[in-house]
């Protein structure tokens, strides 16, 4: 069962946006054409306003240590559907020196992600030198099959004899070729004649703003693109309990990438519509980048993950990793397997054999704190602890009930629950409603009422909750359920000289 499996409505459609732009890539990567690498993403001018994805690839930069053939073999196998007729027409051949799209100088791409397993609407145009009679004759020789064509608008479009519906070819000028489905040919022309307006709008200035470089590519996320996400179907990564709520706020996704000498530096930005989902996601994608890089075999693949860079500006998140250039294949491989089958384990492996998986939550959760002792003193006495909250150290003979308490109660007292394995959640809320939802999150997580005692806390900053385990402290803004549940995950009744429940 594959990673795709995730968003099953989404699989196909993100497998072909790959594609796609990897077609662009394999343009620009073996033409001979001098591109101008600084001429930005100007695109978007021949878009139509369907698309929610659009990229683009300029071939002033190449990246010739890359197989191409390789990568769009990859292409081509995990394409849905049977693809009858495409490849016909298109092979990495045609894209080389002296092949019949050598000199293309730069390649466009648009597209419209629905509902359904597949994207019935894309377009891609290619920038160069056509001449559309000897065009479509070597088109027809290598494919062995006849194009028939039809007039739109003054405009030729020809379609494959045998598969007119799947899509449509058109050179629009002497300098601008045109494939697409879907009357995504159409509405190209229409922009071109300037019958209506290309795509406008946050999508397109999100592209726009993408930095010059060898690619860039936008997508507009779908409304539903978080129904059904969860980590169920992924095998070993299921029991985590980070929640995927942030997926609905989820809004435009950018990525470009450029050569910088031996690698291939990428940025990721993704647009939220609500801040908090962005600082949500910012929190935990380090975990999880460290998770990745435990049950990735591959050391030089896990290395990536763990060289990637976040921030955040409000609601925007931005990433960013350098891939060496010769290691662009092998990482679509290692990638590529845990999209394999079920039993597949080549290049990847969910935990390193021997390792139980509750080694690996405490790398996404949890500042470790140094253990101070475990002592009993009076009660009433009172303890100086290396940190707030504390997290080990001497305490009272008694320790607290498990459950929600409204009041505070002494550190001296909770230290003695984390002594037996509990957590302690320490709270600072003015605001009740604050405190009714942390009380609603920790009633939905199933531990705390077997390990789990909340308290009021005022030697925290107000607004935050703070969660202890023995030598483990997080502390996080307002209530993230995710957070809670991961640690409580991680830490309960795993840690301290001694495990006693409630």
């Amino acid at each position: 069962m594959g990673i795709s499996r995730v968003f099953p409505r989404l699989s196909k459609n993100v497998i072909l946006i790959a594609g796609i732009l990897l077609l662009g890539l394999a343009v620009a990567c073996a033409s001979s054409s001098d591109g101008d690498a600084g001429s930005g993403n100007s695109g978007s001018k021949l878009i139509p306003q369907r698309a929610s994805v659009v990229g683009t690839v300029d071939t002033g930069q190449k990246l010739d240590a890359i197989d191409m053939e390789q990568l769009f073999e990859m292409f081509s196998s995990g394409l849905p559907g049977e693809n009858e007729g495409f490849d016909q027409f298109f092979s990495i051949d045609q894209l080389r020196d002296g092949g019949i799209f050598g000199d293309v100088s730069r390649a466009d791409i648009f597209g419209e992600i629905t509902d359904g397993d597949d994207l019935e609407y894309f377009g891609a145009l290619l920038h160069g030198s056509f001449d559309e009679s000897k065009l479509i004759a070597k088109l027809e020789a290598v494919s062995g099959s006849k194009l028939v064509k039809r007039a739109y608008k003054g405009t030729n479009i020809y379609y494959p004899i045998d598969h007119a519906d799947e899509y449509g070819l058109s050179i629009l000028d002497d300098s601008t070729f045109a494939v697409g489905t879907g009357g995504a040919i159409n509405d190209i022309i229409d922009i071109k004649g300037g019958d209506v307006d290309a795509a406008s709008g946050p999508l397109i200035d999100t592209f726009e703003e993408l930095p010059n470089g060898l690619f860039g590519l936008a997508l507009k996320v779908p409304q539903n693109f978080g129904d059904g996400a969860g980590l169920e179907a992924i095998p070993g990564l299921g029991d985590l309990p980070l929640s995927l709520d942030f997926i609905s706020s989820l809004d435009i996704v950018g990525l470009s990438g450029d050569i910088n000498g031996p690698s291939l530096d990428v940025a990721v930005t993704m647009d939220f519509t609500d801040e908090k989902a962005a600082e949500s996601l910012e929190g935990f994608i380090g975990g999880i980048v460290s998770l990745a890089s435990g049950f990735l075999a591959d050391s030089d693949t896990a290395g990536l993950f763990a060289d990637l860079e976040i921030d955040r500006d409000g609601t925007r998140l931005i990433m960013k990793i350098a891939i060496p250039v010769t290691d662009i294949p092998g990482l679509f491989g290692d990638l590529t397997s845990i999209t394999g089958s079920e039993s597949s384990t080549d290049g990847f492996s969910i935990s390193p054999p021997g390792t139980p998986e509750i080694r690996l939550l405490p790398i996404a959760v949890g500042v470790e704190v140094p253990i101070q002792g475990s002592d009993h003193v009076d009660e009433g006495v009172r303890v100086e602890y290396n940190s707030t909250p504390p997290t080990s150290g001497e305490h009272w003979p008694r320790w607290a009930d498990c459950g929600f308490y409204s009041e505070s109660l002494p550190d001296e007292r909770i230290v003695h629950n984390l002594e037996h394995g509990n957590i302690v959640v320490s709270y600072n809320f003015a605001n009740p409603a604050q405190v009714t939802e942390l009380r609603e999150a920790l009633e939905d997580e199933s531990q705390f009422g077997s390990w789990g005692v909340a308290r009021q806390y005022d030697d925290i900053a107000d607004g935050k909750v703070a969660l202890s385990a023995w030598g483990e402290l997080h502390i996080m803004e307002g209530v993230s359920p995710g957070e809670i549940s991961l640690f409580f995950d991680a830490f309960a009744g795993n840690l301290g000289p001694e495990r006693v429940a409630c």
